[in-house]
């Protein structure tokens, strides 16, 4: 099942407007650290998984599993983005954000779909149901089949003052993108109280804490780095790093480093 969020914004404040419809497969201080990191990358074309998910959503967890399967594909990097708009049907989602909402409806003017959840975008280019399994399967097929555009890798990332540094190279086709870079959280397994989800026990996998563009890049060696949210376990994050076109949103170059 997929849910649906077509007018969500314009609704009345006490109330909601959604429907379901079947799928087609059914600050605590940081002690310094510093830790060398492996870059993920390879002359291939690296596919960009997105998910747009919430705690809050029933049909959400099936997709949170499978997105987690495919974590040590080669070639694939998984991000989860939790929205927030389902925050308001009894369950807070702790990892939600207005900002990945407003992602999210990007891509769905983008592609001329409906905001949902799940929903999975490849790359930039497609979406669709997060635990459709056939349809993720051919979309990595048909991209992973073409030479990238361009290539990261990240030469060095490293923990210190509550901050990820990141050393990284960009080359080819870098023009007109922006580099995006995502600090995830590996793994997050929560007690859902309340809500659609009310009793169970979540696992969520690559969630997105913190996230941020840099317009301004070069070819060749580069510099970059983002905060750690308070709290966060240094030894439970990784940093994913993206290029990404600004006229079609698609991903052309992607790097990950496990810190």
């Amino acid at each position: 099942m997929k849910k649906s969020l077509y007018g969500f914004l314009s609704a009345l404040p006490l109330f909601i407007l959604w429907f379901c419809t079947p799928s087609s497969a059914g600050k605590e201080k940081q002690t310094e650290k510093e830790h060398s990191a492996t870059s993920k990358t390879t002359a291939k074309n690296v596919a960009v998984l997105e998910l747009f998910t919430s705690q809050g959503c029933s049909s959400c967890p099936p997709a949170d599993r499978l997105l987690g399967t495919y974590i040590s594909k080669e070639n694939v990097i998984v991000l989860s983005f939790h929205v927030d708009y389902w925050d308001r049907l009894g369950w807070k989602d702790p990892f939600s954000s207005n900002e990945y909402t407003k992602r999210q409806y990007k891509y769905a003017s983008a592609l001329n779909s409906g905001v949902y959840t799940p929903q999975l975008v490849v790359n930039g280019e497609s979406e669709m149901v997060g635990n459709d399994e056939n349809k993720i399967s051919a979309a990595l097929d048909k991209l992973q089949s073409t030479q990238p555009e361009a290539n990261l890798s990240i030469n060095n990332a490293k923990q210190e003052n509550g901050k990820v540094t990141i050393n990284f190279t960009a080359s080819g086709k870098t023009n007109n993108s922006d580099l995006n870079i995502a600090l995830a959280e590996k793994k997050a397994i929560t007690n859902i109280k309340a809500g659609e989800n009310g009793g169970v026990t979540l696992t969520n996998y690559n969630v997105v804490r913190n996230f941020k563009a840099m317009q301004q890049f070069k070819d060749g060696e580069n510099a970059a780095d983002i905060d750690i949210p308070a709290g966060l376990d240094p030894k439970n994050i990784s940093v994913v790093l993206f290029l990404q076109k600004n006229d079609n949103n698609k991903i052309i170059a992607a790097a990950q480093a496990m810190l």
